[in-house]
């Protein structure tokens, strides 16, 4: 049965991935074949404008994730088709429009146009394209949750407080996995309950008896997931070697290379100063509104961490009352903050606020991509909660990074330390690039800009940890998916509420 599932997913992903790519394909250049006939021919225009948009949407895609309905929410794979198929468009259609410059040939233009004729047909491709994006990924992820109903799972952990944030998480895709139990580590029927159930999720259990429970998952052929440890971003960049005839994991920690360190800040020159211009009119018209809703001033100030400790005043619009952002005891802000002023909730949703920031970059202060530069007062306190958070000052404070774009603004301490280790463990200037390219996404992600202690959490279905087994007549047997299984009485919990902008991509994203 599980063969039959895996054959039709994959067969219905291949065709819905490659009849939308090819129906993008086939709207861009026969709209535009309008007015160019020759896109059509075989020309060289021809064969360097489809090239090009094959290139470009085929390298954006492996950027931003393309059609994968597995993995990812239908909003944000709406997002990451759509932004990949804009780029695409985007440098595909600049650079038509160049090559039909040519003043030899009377029937080209005798200069670049890039706002004629062309470009309503461009604007007419990009509502089909938003169209044909949205019904493939809609139908798309409906067809694939059918044919692969919620998977049972289970939580194996120590305590009831890290059930809860694991089911916090697990709730975001229910219609992925549905919580049945959660398990202490100790249970004696843990292996009972892991041969229930088919996906299993195993967190802050000693290293000991983790060893022990992921061998088991394993040798069941359960798929399972971790909840990452410092120890295990270091393990995750291990090379393997082999001496004499023993594999061991080599563990070293690999700092920049001179080249790496001068190409890096070479690009962060070139972005801050082409940000700085492109901007402006952004920033000017934030300046102006900012003064004039209270003629305080523009911008903010505020001491922060960055590589080796090193301290240097971050700049920043001013998104709080004036004597609020003067306060001598800052924290960060938290949701529906009473010190965020009306201008300064647009400038935070939409990250205005912190286009200043490419003048720290600018001044060497700053990376473009690197860890989040803290407050200092957070970074004594986090230091003193996570001890592992002081390894986040091995890369010059980001302007964007992993943390930034996979996290939120109020993610806890201890994630944030394990993304911007995963971040310098592992980096590349081939990975700053991806990042850079990434950031867009935030802007489609509601709960990027999120604050601490925010009162619209929803209530999760996390079972009530056990510690002892459950009577012989209420094991549930070992099947392929306990998604219709009702949960024991045990078990009963109140289910989240339905998240209709799950279903709704467009919506979620506009």
């Amino acid at each position: 049965m599980r063969s039959k599932h895996y054959i039709l997913t994959q067969f219905m992903l291949i065709t819905f991935q490659g009849l939308l790519y090819f129906l993008l394909f086939i709207s861009f250049f026969s709209i535009l074949s309008i007015t160019n006939p020759s896109i059509l021919n075989l020309t060289r225009t021809a064969a360097t404008t489809m090239a090009t948009f094959v290139v470009i949407l085929a390298i954006l895609t492996i950027v931003y994730g393309g059609y994968d309905i597995i993995n990812k929410k239908s909003r944000s794979v709406f997002s990451s088709i759509m932004i990949a198929t804009l780029f695409s468009d985007i440098v595909t259609y600049f650079q038509l429009q160049i090559m039909n410059v040519n003043p030899a040939n009377p029937e080209a233009n005798a200069s670049l146009i890039l706002f004629g004729e062309d470009f309503l047909l461009l604007l007419l491709i990009l509502l089909l394209q938003i169209g044909l994006i949205y019904f493939f990924v809609n139908t798309g992820y409906k067809l694939y949750h059918r044919i692969n109903p919620p998977r049972g799972c289970c939580i194996i952990t120590s305590s009831q407080e890290l059930s809860i944030h694991v089911a916090e998480k697990i709730a975001t895709f229910r219609r992925k996995f549905k919580l049945c139990d959660v398990v202490h580590y100790e249970c004696p029927d843990v292996q009972k309950t892991i041969e229930a159930y088919d996906v299993i999720f195993l967190a802050g259990i000693p290293d000991t008896e983790e060893a022990q429970l992921q061998n088991f998952c394993y040798s069941h052929n359960k798929t399972t997931y971790l909840l990452a440890e410092l120890e295990d971003v270091i393990i995750s960049s291990a090379q393997q070697q082999v001496i004499d005839d023993t594999p061991f994991l080599y563990i070293h920690r690999v700092e920049p290379t001179p080249m790496q360190r001068f190409v890096k800040r070479a690009v962060d020159i070139i972005i801050s100063v082409l940000g700085l211009i492109i901007t402006s009119p952004i920033m000017l018209i934030a300046s102006l509104f900012i003064f004039c809703a209270d003629q305080g001033p523009i911008f903010f100030r505020q001491k922060r961490a960055t590589l080796n400790g090193k301290v240097f005043e971050i700049i920043k619009f001013r998104t709080m009352y004036q004597e609020d952002a003067r306060a001598a005891n800052p924290y960060s802000a938290t949701e529906d903050d009473y010190r965020i002023t009306p201008v300064g909730k647009v400038l935070r949703k939409y990250r205005i606020d912190e286009l200043p920031q490419l003048y720290n970059v600018l001044r060497g202060e700053m990376s473009i991509v690197g860890p989040r530069p803290e407050m200092l007062e957070n970074v004594t306190k986090y230091e003193q909660e996570v001890p592992e958070f002081k390894y986040r000052q091995q890369m010059k404070a980001g302007l964007t990074g992993l943390a930034q774009i996979d996290g939120k603004y109020n993610t806890s301490p201890k994630d944030k330390a394990i993304l911007d280790l995963m971040y310098i463990e592992n980096f590349t200037l081939l990975m700053d690039w991806k990042l850079i390219l990434r950031t867009v996404t935030i802007f489609f992600r509601r709960d990027s800009t999120e604050g601490f202690g925010s009162p619209k959490k929803r209530e999760v279905n996390c079972p009530k940890m056990r510690t002892e087994p459950l009577l012989e007549d209420t094991v549930p047997a070992a099947q392929g998916s306990q998604a219709s299984k009702a949960p024991t009485p045990s078990q009963e919990t109140k289910t989240p509420e339905d998240n209709p902008e799950e279903d709704n991509p467009l919506r979620a994203a506009l």
